[in-house]
């Protein structure tokens, strides 16, 4: 396979560079802003929850779905979520099918991670009966387009498919678990919003949501994933190193934004109308 990073490395990367350095970007954009985001929610009909979110020309399409089975010894009360991730060939020449690699083990534990840490999905309201038996609830995000910044996306998506799901609500009897007729409602599931906010570095230059090209030349990516009030995970890749000062200004500028992005995208009304 064409080694892509090398080729665009080669030929952009000081243009890419130098219109950093002026605070400008190679599509338009300041440094610190997001490329636009668009979101369909519902969207596969045999899920339980659903959402088809693009931002720029990344697109991450997220089903969710849930079993029932026993819980961990160590949290006899507690539900489960776990986030997985598949990066398609279709959806880029860099991706090739097979086992989960490097690059779609990253995406799911970030996301994943930024929302285990916060207090995000209420595990506790996804037991049935301590000890016997809890909702697994599986979050499955596949890459459809690949156009940079995977993980901010992947969030977004995870936390809409989420909001959107109708999970029939279970109860516990003679006979094991069974159905009441009615369902866990988004905001019932989940509490927090955690963003997940990932910026680039070229050289000495650091900006917002990394389009495909300016990834494909960054020295590393640091994302920073927040809540209102708490960090709740930074992830870095890549080779470059971050200071103290640029992770001090780059968290204060997480908040800012992943505040304003809240208020923007307005994901509660994409809550289910199925109760």
């Amino acid at each position: 396979m064409m080694d892509i990073k090398r080729v665009i490395s080669t030929i952009e990367k000081e243009y890419i560079k130098n219109n950093l350095e002026k605070g400008n970007r190679i599509d338009g954009r300041d440094l610190w802003e997001y490329r636009e985001f668009d979101i369909k929610t519902d969207t596969i009909a045999a899920a339980e929850g659903s959402a088809d979110v693009s931002l720029g020309d990344t697109r991450i399409l997220t089903g969710v779905k849930y079993d029932i089975g026993e819980p961990y010894p160590d949290t006899p009360d507690d539900g489960v979520c776990t986030i997985m991730a598949e990066l398609l060939p279709l959806a880029s020449p860099l991706f090739e099918g097979g086992p989960p690699d490097q690059q779609s083990i990253e995406l799911a534990r970030v996301v994943d991670r930024g929302i285990r840490h916060a207090d995000c999905v209420q595990t506790k309201k996804l037991c049935i009966k301590e000890e016997k038996a809890v909702y697994i609830i599986f979050v499955d995000m596949y890459v459809i387009n690949h156009g940079g910044n995977m993980i901010d996306c992947g969030g977004i998506s995870a936390l809409s498919s989420l909001i959107s799901s109708h999970i029939p609500k279970g109860k516990w009897t003679e006979d094991g678990p069974e159905w009441t007729g009615e369902y866990f409602s988004g905001d019932e599931i989940i509490n927090e919003l955690p963003i997940p906010v990932t910026f680039g570095k070229i050289e000495d230059n650091l900006f917002l949501d990394p389009c495909l090209p300016e990834q494909l030349v960054s020295e590393g990516r640091i994302t920073i994933s927040v809540t209102k009030d708490n960090i709740t995970s930074i992830q870095k890749s890549g080779t470059t190193t971050f200071t103290t000062e640029q992770v001090r200004m780059l968290s204060n500028k997480a908040f800012e934004i992943a505040d304003d992005l809240r208020e923007k995208l307005d994901l509660w009304q994409y809550k289910s109308k199925q109760e």
